[in-house]
């Protein structure tokens, strides 16, 4: 499994070596920083007064690195860490490299890859380990079949990989989305998703299967 990450991680980075430099751009750096404090509502000793002790902390930081290598195609990088303390802290890391390509005037291809670490600070209540690791892998393709419609087929794969194996499990889902405009100002769009979940060898997760659907009508007047 550690060979497939890899490799597909190295195959990303390779794809710049397929087009053409001479549009390159210098590298677009981001950082960013999300924190957050909640409390809770304690039993005060006088009736007459409201306490609150603070309950659970929430921190994370994120570097996306965005590199224009030419007018077709763009990668980011995505890397974040995040820390929640309460009741059941844990920490967790991810890489996530993706890229657009433009293939042609009609057609865009766009795929990514996650690797996400999480580590509890205390196992369950049955003293079962409560770490993971989840792979995700989606490719999508950008179908302009006229100027006003549109068609993104996509497919995504996601492995979770528990520690306690009991709980590990593999999803899948493909799914197709519509965009066009309609008369005027108006637009239209839908998505539908089909989700399939079934457990890894040794696992106790039941497999299940659900339709996921979505349309969005919109009028912008600018």
């Amino acid at each position: 499994m550690n060979a497939r990450v890899a490799l597909i991680g190295f195959s990303l980075f390779l794809l710049p070596l397929l087009v053409p430099a001479q549009d390159m751009k210098l590298p677009v750096f981001f950082l960013r920083y999300d924190g957050g404090v909640g409390s809770e509502q304690i039993e005060p000793e006088n009736v007459e007064e409201e306490l609150f002790e603070a309950s659970s902390q929430r921190h994370k930081l994120t570097l996306r690195i965005k590199e224009e290598w030419s007018e077709q195609l763009v990668t980011n990088l995505y890397t974040a860490v995040a820390r929640k303390l309460y009741p059941g802290s844990y920490t967790w890391f991810y890489l996530n490299p993706d890229f657009a390509w433009d293939l042609t005037d009609r057609l865009q291809w766009s795929t990514g890859f996650r690797s996400k670490w999480t580590f509890y600070d205390e196992p369950d209540s049955f003293g079962n380990p409560l770490d993971f690791t989840s792979l995700l892998l989606k490719t999508e393709l950008t179908l302009r079949l006229m100027r006003e419609l549109k068609l993104v087929p996509f497919v995504q794969g996601v492995l979770d990989l528990y520690e306690n194996e009991e709980k590990s499990q593999q999803t899948y889902v493909a799914g197709l989305g519509v965009e066009s405009r309609l008369r005027g100002d108006w637009r239209l769009s839908g998505r539908y998703r089909g989700i399939l979940r079934l457990p890894l060898p040794d696992s106790l997760v039941s497999g299940r299967f659900n339709h996921e659907f979505g349309v969005n009508l919109s009028w912008d007047p600018n």
